[in-house]
């Protein structure tokens, strides 16, 4: 992987590619990641063929979901279930959310008459089931650069690790995926509508079998059309990293704006404010993106140090932690002595680990 892709991550396109055969690692990174442009892997390309949940999931023939299957699988389970029918379309509104068991929600789901007004969505499962036990798919190589979900799993946090289940005309709103990472998403039977919006128009609809790639910052819609299983990440990698963090700074800029007539009385704990508000909106603050890149450095510099996807990663970790100490905004929102190393030395961490691997 070359530094070089630094100065070109910030390029778009307004295309979705469509990919029939599976491209190389290094195509999809030129194509994709570099221009932040959304990608639709069909069938063709076999990406979920040998995915268990095909299986375990669906009828015989694999095209509907098998409703009494997934209640004896999951029955007993509580789930978080989204009302559709509501007039609040809102995304993200707590009004029409709710929990339900997953037997219940099935009932709700098979019939016809109430199928396309609950939606399970955002549901942890695998984190919820036995964690011993293999994945019920794999992760295809494009998306297994994953730095969210591997520090989430090594802090034993929750995950960004999704399935969703929904009948005819169950949908998510308008919205951006939170703090701006990407997503994937597998169809595992049904179909969906998709609408991007903003940079670019786009609308398609995803058969069963494609994958999607879904790129920073680009807001969308999303329709169900029949009985629809898909399995969905949110995630964040080298490639993304610096939107990550701009995007927290413009969020960080809008929540100061809004409470500036409070500034005077908590002068002395302003920017300490500020944080815990932008943690509770966005799920992450300075503090903790600060915490997530320590985590990748640490198991970057344990890993075989001579592979170029770790050399990139510390490379990039580096050059992000040298921005964000630039940063008089940084320096005053963040308590050092709370990290688990102070920046400078994770930085001269990093290069002597950089230096080894140039001898």
């Amino acid at each position: 992987m070359s530094k070089d892709w630094i100065n070109q991550q910030y390029e778009s396109d307004d295309g979705l590619v469509r990919y029939d055969q599976p491209p190389s690692y290094e195509t999809f990174i030129r194509e994709c990641f570099l221009k932040n442009r959304p990608a639709l892997f069909t069938a063709k390309c076999g990406l979920m063929n040998d995915w268990s949940c095909l299986t375990e999931w669906l009828n015989e023939d694999r095209t509907k979901p098998d409703f009494d299957r997934l209640i004896q699988l999951y029955g007993s389970m509580v789930v978080p279930v989204t009302q559709c029918a509501s007039n609040n379309t809102e995304y993200g509104s707590e009004e029409n959310k709710s929990t339900m068991h997953f037997d219940e929600f099935v009932q709700f789901w098979r019939d016809n008459h109430t199928t396309g007004q609950y939606y399970c969505k955002d549901w942890h499962l695998q984190k919820m089931s036995d964690e011993t036990k293999p994945l019920f798919y794999s992760i295809p190589i494009y998306f297994q650069s994953d730095w969210l979900n591997e520090k989430c799993l090594t802090e034993k946090e929750d995950d960004f690790r999704f399935v969703y289940m929904g009948g005819d005309g169950t949908n998510t709103p308008l919205h951006m995926d939170v703090l701006g990472t990407y997503s994937w998403s597998a169809n595992i039977c049904g179909q969906k509508r998709w609408q991007f919006t903003k940079p670019y128009s786009i609308e398609f609809i995803q058969e069963p079998g494609d994958i999607l790639f879904v790129p920073s910052e680009w807001y969308h819609n999303v329709t169900n059309i029949g009985h629809t299983i898909s399995i969905n990440h949110n995630w964040l990698n080298a490639f993304n990293i610096f939107r990550i963090w701009k995007h927290l700074c413009l969020t960080l800029d809008d929540i100061e704006h809004r409470i500036e007539d409070c500034r005077v009385i908590m002068s002395e704990t302003w920017h300490e404010h500020c944080q815990l508000i932008l943690q509770a909106n966005e799920g992450m603050n300075f503090t903790s993106l600060y915490k997530l890149l320590h985590t990748i450095a640490q198991r970057r510099i344990q890993e075989d140090p001579k592979t170029q996807s770790t050399k990139f990663d510390l490379w990039i970790i580096e050059q992000l932690i040298r921005t964000m100490l630039q940063s008089s905004r940084f320096l005053s929102a963040c308590d050092f002595d709370t990290f688990p190393q102070r920046p400078k030395a994770l930085l001269k961490q990093i290069h002597s680990c950089i230096e080894k691997q140039k001898q």
